[in-house]
């Protein structure tokens, strides 16, 4: 797995899968998730969306733990 450290992000799409980010900061981002196999720690999401795999109907049982559950719609 990839670590990507205090990167920040801004108006971006970022596929997560295959990485492991660590004190990044994602402004305005798309984060899409295809996967299982990514990680995150210390990092900030401000006006940022998850889209999320249509084939992943497991991952729906853990969307409400990402940061912006609450505002985004699953791709």
């Amino acid at each position: 797995m990839e670590y990507i450290t205090n990167k920040a992000y801004r108006n971006e799409d970022v596929y997560f899968d295959g990485s492991h980010y660590i004190g990044c900061s994602f402004t305005n981002c798309t984060i899409h998730i295809q996967s299982l196999r990514f990680n995150y720690d210390r990092c900030t999401f401000p006006g940022s969306s998850f889209k999320l795999s249509p084939n992943l109907s497991m991952l729906q049982n853990v969307y409400s733990l990402l940061p912006s559950a609450l505002t985004s719609q699953t791709a």
